[in-house]
């Protein structure tokens, strides 16, 4: 009875009761995904290898970089991290290998809102001891993957329509990622952009309020309602604003770079002909290789970030291109993370790769002009919005969520043009393939559009029925064909099989001769390029049950009535499935 009066209530009714199901379960999952986090990174990173990284404002960090002292066992125990991590995911759960919030879209649009209820409860521990043992990624991937899975479990539990059970995934990311953020305003847009590369989904967003508002607040009860970077104390000046669009061009460009690394890493540990359990090791050790040299590319890089923003440069004689270099660097470390089939997000390293370039840039037009630029904060600021924002296709949403994790309006002019400058330069390269364009393309909203059909299905599609007539033959034979098959009328061919026209019964019922000598000649006929729309208007047109296929003048068949019937209902239950 529950079940079915919460699926019947009316969407506003419905959705504030789903949305704080949702909120309280996915807030309360955010604090135990904080609180493994901070066991695995003391074991493994403090006990183990006696070694720190800074921290952001708003988790207990300072201004103060933390001194490294390599230590040669940094591969092993990210590879053990990977190593664990692969063992648990590829034996329990195979759909938390990756970036997370890539899997939950697909389980948007292509399975019906449906997830295991493993997945939560697998990707929180696997997520961990990636991100506690070293490894180069994020959090934001994992909670959202999280949060959808919550939301799904809770929307199965309810019996749920499918359209509902989607709208739940949806709702489940956003307050995830409002909730570990604590950006709930972010988080809510988030979970109706990041469905898609050009449209939202609006329906998802008074649900995602509701739910990520609740999230946040119970993590925040827990962790502090700090924002993550602190409070940004910079003043906005509009002298600045062709150096942030510059920024954006640049942004744009590094943006299809790290989605062509990430991609091409990703290809590569899939065709490994190795066990899938080991291969989060393989690229753990290798992460763990590259922070020996660069420690700024371990974990999530929120308090390098932090850092940058407040001018606190790691010491180099060529700060501008060190700064460089461990962009590029964090884009190498964090595709091997997550592409060798590891747990975590691709969005912070997204965040850091963006501060470092906007730093490395604005050094250098601090240089320049250093009266127009005395901070480079601005540019660590939007370099991270917009190397997020472009490639995952999520440019307001990130917007928002950077104002709220810096708790400043101050950049919001210079952020609306970096990042949409950078949006069209990336194009189609997204850091999230299971993306469709628009709403009209996904599987989910199929059957909402006035596309027929009819429209989309070929006619190579349909079967063809071998039914003809030779000019030469004698019209007896053509009305005994006729009687048999149950046809009025047939197509006529030569003795090459060219497309001549056609006979219909009521021109030979009681006629002698050959058949060529009552061909009609100029039928229509389609081709099997053509679409079944074309031949269904030919079959009405002509009042006949079949219309003629003809490639290069040759007839290779015809097309019955009963055939169109047949594909089209096929047609029609898979997007009622859908």
């Amino acid at each position: 009875m529950v079940k079915f009066s919460v699926g019947k209530l009316p969407y506003f009714e419905k959705w504030i009761i789903l949305g704080t199901l949702i909120g309280i379960v996915v807030g309360l999952f955010s604090i135990a995904f904080t609180i493994l986090l901070d066991f695995f990174q003391l074991l493994f990173i403090h006990i183990i290898l006696h070694i720190s990284y800074p921290k952001p404002l708003g988790e207990g960090g300072n201004l103060r970089i933390p001194p490294f002292h390599p230590n040669f066992l940094i591969p092993a125990i990210v590879g053990l991290g990977g190593l664990i991590a692969g063992i648990i995911i590829y034996r329990i759960s195979p759909e938390t290998a990756g970036g997370g919030v890539d899997f939950a879209i697909t389980v948007y649009h292509e399975l019906q809102g449906k997830m295991r209820k493993r997945v939560a409860f697998v990707e929180l521990f696997t997520s961990t001891i990636i991100l506690g043992s070293g490894g180069s990624a994020g959090d934001l991937g994992p909670m959202g993957l999280i949060g959808g899975s919550l939301a799904s479990t809770i929307a199965q539990l309810f019996d749920l329509t499918p359209e509902d059970m989607r709208r739940a995934v949806a709702v489940g990311i956003g307050s995830g990622v409002g909730a570990i953020f604590k950006a709930p305003i972010g988080g809510a847009l988030l979970s109706a952009e990041i469905l898609y590369r050009r449209d939202l989904e609006p329906d998802v967003i008074l649900p995602s309020m509701i739910s990520s508002a609740i999230a946040y607040s119970i993590y925040g009860s827990y962790v502090g309602f700090q924002p993550i970077f602190g409070l940004y104390p910079f003043q906005f000046s509009p002298l600045r604003l062709p150096f942030y669009a510059l920024l954006g061009v640049i942004i744009g460009l590094f943006s299809i770079l790290f989605v062509k690394i990430y991609s091409t890493i990703t290809l590569v540990f899939k065709k490994m002909k190795i066990r899938n359990e080991i291969k989060p090791a393989i690229g753990g050790v290798l992460v763990g290789l590259l922070i020996l040299i660069f420690p700024e590319v371990m974990g999530t890089g929120y308090g390098w970030d932090n850092l940058l923003e407040f001018g606190v440069i790691p010491f180099s004689s060529l700060p501008c291109i060190f700064l460089l270099l461990v962009g590029l660097v964090k884009m190498l470390a964090s595709s091997l993370t997550i592409g060798s089939g590891g747990s975590g997000g691709i969005e912070a390293p997204a965040f850091e790769i963006g501060a470092f370039i906007g730093a490395s840039y604005g050094l250098i037009v601090h240089d320049l002009f250093p009266n127009v630029v005395p901070v480079i904060a601005p540019f660590v600021v939007i370099g991270m919005l917009t190397m997020f924002g472009a490639p995952a296709k999520a440019p307001l949403s990130v917007m928002v969520i950077i104002t709220e994790m810096t708790s400043s309006l101050q950049l919001l002019p210079g952020e609306m043009i970096a990042v949409a400058l950078a949006y069209v330069i990336s194009g189609k390269y997204t850091l999230y393939p299971a993306q469709y364009p628009t709403r009209r393309d996904s599987p989910a909203h199929r059957s909402e559009y006035e596309v027929p059909i009819m429209e989309n299905i070929k006619v190579s599609e349909v079967p063809f029925t071998e039914l003809r007539i030779n000019e030469n033959e004698n019209v007896t034979n053509a009305k005994k064909l006729m009687e048999e098959e149950g046809y009025l009328s047939l197509p006529v061919v030569d003795n090459e099989g060219n497309f001549v026209g056609a006979v219909f019964y009521r021109d030979i019922v009681n006629k002698q001769g050959k058949v060529i000598e009552y061909t009609v000649r100029g039928i229509p006929y389609v081709t099997p390029n053509s679409n079944i729309e074309n031949a269904w208007e030919i079959i009405t047109r002509t009042k006949s049950r079949w219309v003629a296929v003809v490639e290069k003048g040759k007839l290779i068949g015809v097309v019955t009535l009963d055939d169109l019937f047949n594909v089209y209902e096929r047609e029609l239950k898979k997007v009622h499935k859908d």
